[in-house]
């Protein structure tokens, strides 16, 4: 053997085997760079962590976006269709009104007057409340003024007569009753 293998042999230890010849200075080196890449890897898991949780909360906020919608467009669509029925619960209780009824038999009536009950019973099912104006101070949230009639019977702004009933479902006006107010009556000089 020569010298210089004999000294290659004595830095690689057996032949085949690698040897750590690497100074010191290239140790302290290498375990920085395990740590810088270390301390990488920890805020990229941090960043993907912070990424998944966003997702998963804009899904929630997604789901809960669109079970409102979908709760928002069934009430819409049911207190459309339910408003129809409410035009034909009127057209029934004109057909009720002593007026019209005269001159029918009392059966016909009384059938008239049960499609009518049963009509208002399956509204107030579905949440639909039927209220009655007379009386009340006018509200323009509660109330459709038609008419507005000077009277001193009455106290201003206040229901005189109501056209058609209003309708409220779960505390909110569906539709508001149709009435004729009071108004105060127009002072002329004429008759002082």
């Amino acid at each position: 053997m020569s010298s210089d293998d004999h000294k290659q042999q004595e830095t690689t230890g057996q032949p085949g085997e690698e040897a750590n010849t690497r100074p010191a200075d290239q140790v302290e080196q290498g375990s920085g760079d395990l740590e810088a890449r270390l301390s990488e890897a920890e805020r990229e898991k941090d960043q993907f962590k912070k990424l998944a949780q966003r997702a998963q909360a804009d899904l929630v906020n997604y789901r809960n976006r669109v079970r409102s919608e979908q709760e928002a467009l069934q009430a819409r669509t049911t207190e459309r269709v339910a408003s129809r029925f409410i035009e034909v619960a009127d057209q029934l209780e004109k057909a009720l009104e002593p007026e019209a009824a005269s001159g029918a038999e009392q059966q016909w009536v009384d059938g008239v007057n049960g499609i009518y009950q049963n009509l208002l019973n399956v509204l107030k099912a579905e949440g639909f409340e039927r209220f009655d104006a007379h009386g009340e101070a006018f509200d323009p949230r509660r109330h459709d003024a038609l008419l507005a009639s000077p009277t001193t019977e009455h106290p201003p702004n206040h229901v005189i007569q109501q056209m058609a009933a209003g309708y409220t479902r779960h505390g909110e006006v569906v539709r508001p009753a149709q009435v004729e107010i009071a108004a105060a009556p127009e002072n002329t000089d004429e008759d002082e």
